[in-house]
């Protein structure tokens, strides 16, 4: 397990030299282990992000921990706690709490990140691990629609909001348009060339990209029970990638054109070779390559290079599901052919990706209402939420949408495959 934090430079000095952690099964800290010294990076010259990895944790274990202070007048933190994942192949169920499109509150989403922030919280009472999928904080558009509010700001407000979320629960994250670079209107007006190309994204999260053989926060994969769960990108680094170079947000490439697209090849076919043991395997990108056709002004959702450069694998390798955002609102479709038009009307046993788009947890920029509903489309709710996907063994699913605000289900849906 890693654990991340931020600290305020010292007159832009780094104010943790040796970030640590103290560790332990009791919720006292009795019978603690101190962690090694973590590593400290920075591209702000006010911020530092720090990273500290505890290690040989017991399998569904409860852990608590605690950040030292540092002499430079940054002072210990409370005791949080975490419980470890289970072992690959562990039958018993999973929920998972899915969410995208965040941001904080503005005149235009009047706030809705807030309500969400706060449902989650209460989410966690019965979630395994949370995955955001891209458009985190939207510092990139915040001076627009905050006022004297800017991109370090902007993130550092995003961060200590979801603090108690995220000090206690492990939250994933992928990248998406947002993340990409300071100013969404180009990376042109970035004047200070550290904002550019994922740097926020890049330090201040921190998952298992080299452990799974992906790339830092960008792409990479985990087991946690009965799933495999793969996190790609959809911004950079393949043919066509709508933030690539030369685009207007001008992001990647880190591993070429092919090196994203010949890793997921790899980790899909490991994960099929296990399916016995893990059965359920689930992919997140930001961007969707099926669904409706949201309302001006809302931009279309849909990625065509994505979809030519992704989806031939997620329906070789027979992936169960695929979760996106960036359309502001939640949509579930029906498995789907390559095309995108439905196999069935039904989840009984059927074969094909399930698409989900859940772009709606409270997008600074608004929510989407439909245009035209395209025939594999099962559901859209135009509202703020998050949605819940509960694998409750090998073969039996459910997947519903929280309302953020009456916390309340206005989608829910059973779903069967024998894998």
């Amino acid at each position: 397990m890693t654990v991340s934090w931020r600290t305020d430079g010292n007159l832009g000095s780094n104010d943790t030299p040796q970030p640590q952690v103290e560790y332990s099964t009791s919720s006292t800290l009795a019978d603690k282990i101190l962690s090694p010294i973590g590593t400290t990076s920075n591209y702000a010259k006010s911020s530092f992000f720090h990273n500290v990895a505890l290690l040989n944790l017991a399998p569904s274990t409860k852990y608590y921990y605690r950040i030292l202070a540092s002499p430079r007048c940054v002072l210990q933190s409370d005791i949080h706690s975490f419980t470890t994942a289970p072992v690959a192949g562990n039958p018993n169920p999973i929920n998972i709490t899915l969410v995208g499109d965040l941001g904080n509150d503005n005149l235009l989403n009047l706030g809705a990140a807030s309500r969400t922030i706060k449902a989650l919280g209460e989410a966690a009472k019965n979630t395994h691990f949370f995955v955001h999928a891209g458009d985190i904080s939207y510092a990139d558009d915040y001076g627009l629609g905050v006022p004297f509010s800017f991109y370090e700001q902007s993130w550092n407000k995003w961060q200590r909001d979801t603090g108690k979320l995220t000090a206690d629960n492990f939250y994933m994250t992928g990248p998406g348009n947002h993340e990409v670079t300071c100013a969404i209107i180009g990376d042109i007006f970035c004047l200070n060339s550290n904002y550019k190309n994922f740097s926020a994204y890049l330090h201040r999260f921190r998952m298992p990209g080299d452990e799974s053989g992906g790339y830092k926060n960008l792409w990479y994969s985990f087991d946690y029970g009965i799933v495999h769960y793969v996190i790609i990108n959809t911004e950079t680094d393949f043919p066509g990638a709508p933030s690539g170079p030369g685009t207007l947000l001008n992001g990647g490439n880190f591993q070429g054109l092919t090196g994203q697209l010949n890793w997921l090849e790899a980790d899909l076919q490991a994960a099929v070779a296990n399916r016995a043991q893990v059965p359920w395997i689930v992919v997140s990108g930001h961007r969707p390559f099926f669904g409706s056709l949201p309302k001006l002004p809302a931009l279309p959702g849909n990625c065509d290079s994505c979809r030519v450069a992704f989806e031939p694998l997620i329906r070789k390798y027979n992936v169960d599901f695929y979760v996106a955002g960036h359309v502001h609102w939640y949509e579930r479709l029906y498995p789907t052919d390559a095309d995108g038009n439905p196999l069935a009307q039904d989840y009984n046993n059927r074969p094909g990706p399930i698409h989900i788009i859940n772009g709606a947890g409270g997008a600074p920029e608004g929510k989407a209402s439909v245009k035209t509903a395209i025939s594999a489309s099962a559901k859209i709710v135009s509202g703020f939420g998050y949605a819940r996907l509960e694998l409750k063994d090998a073969s039996n699913a459910r997947l519903s949408f929280v309302d953020s605000k009456t916390l309340q289900e206005v989608d829910s849906v059973d779903i069967l495959r024998h894998h």
